[in-house]
């Protein structure tokens, strides 16, 4: 299945793809950390910190445009 682009020639994905993956993994992140023993908490703290990581990285250096 492909996107459609749209009248500004963007897709759907190109618009929000990463929103969603950052938060799908917020989701996984909090979840994992709520419900998960153990090698769970791993997880929650390796995809929660990414998410810090990409929120500094563009607080910090924003894209010019």
């Amino acid at each position: 299945m492909t996107a459609r682009k749209s009248k500004g020639g963007r897709g759907f994905m190109f618009v929000w793809g990463v929103p969603i993956v950052l938060g799908a993994l917020s989701v996984f992140g909090l979840l994992a950390a709520l419900l998960g023993t153990g090698g769970w908490h791993w997880a929650s703290w390796i995809t929660l910190t990414v998410l810090l990581v990409v929120i500094v990285r563009y607080w910090c250096f924003p894209l010019k445009q």
